[in-house]
């Protein structure tokens, strides 16, 4: 569920793009549609991965 404050944003930067209002039901549904798309896109790099990357790049 999107607070009321993130649903006006989310609103307003809809119309700031795409030039159109959307009611509350359609930027909620958008809203989390793309919150659903980074949670499953985001994964934050781990500590152990970044020590492998470093050694990677200084051993080439």
């Amino acid at each position: 569920m999107l607070s009321e404050a993130a649903l006006q944003e989310f609103k307003k930067i809809w119309f700031e793009e795409y030039g159109e209002e959307i009611s509350d039901e359609q930027a909620a549904e958008l809203g989390i549609n793309l919150l659903t798309y980074f949670d499953s896109v985001y994964r934050p790099v781990k500590k152990e991965w970044l020590g492998e990357i470093s050694e990677n790049k200084i051993s080439k």
